[in-house]
């Protein structure tokens, strides 16, 4: 009975982190999208904009870092590991895996958006926002898909192999 409850908690461990993570990028790219939707609909003073952007700015460098930390996580242990056991798995994994390129390029565009100068940022103020947008969409599938290759898997891996992948996933 201890070791079933082992297991649950390690599987929760592990897929709970993944989920915590999945939750943080989704909400950075909702405040930003929501920052810039403001800025674009006259909500927020020019005065007030420089600040906004710059602000948005930094939670565009501190999502990107977070993410590409998730991203690798994912590629160096999960992916891995899941592709180890399952080969039949590589055609879903290989699909997440271009998610995340997808997803490193847009946030690549976003930076060079935001270093632009407050006028050219202006003119491109609502491909910015769509773009914020799409990218809460696509971290809201891409962790959807995730999950559930996660949850197919993670009952199949043993429990202390389970662990071993969370403490490797921590050392990245």
């Amino acid at each position: 009975m201890a070791s079933e409850t082992t297991a649950k908690e390690q599987t929760s461990d592990l897929i709970d982190t993944v989920h915590h993570e999945h939750a943080h990028l989704r909400r950075l790219f909702d405040d930003l999208a929501s920052s810039f939707a403001a800025i674009s609909a006259g909500e927020v003073g020019e005065s007030n904009q420089r600040q906004v952007v710059a602000s948005a700015s930094e939670d565009l460098e501190v999502a990107l870092e977070d993410m590409l930390e998730h991203f690798n996580q994912e590629e160096e242990v999960f992916f891995i590991e899941i592709e180890k056991r399952f080969p039949e798995l590589k055609p879903r994994i290989d699909g997440l895996v271009e998610a995340h390129e997808e997803m490193s390029q847009r946030m690549r565009w976003l930076q060079e958006q935001l270093g632009k100068s407050p006028e050219e940022l202006a003119r491109d103020l609502e491909v910015v926002v769509d773009v914020l947008r799409s990218m809460a969409q696509l971290v809201e599938q891409h962790t959807q898909e995730e999950s559930t290759l996660f949850d197919d898997v993670l009952e199949k891996i043993p429990a202390s192999e389970r662990k071993g992948m969370l403490e490797k996933m921590r050392q990245i």
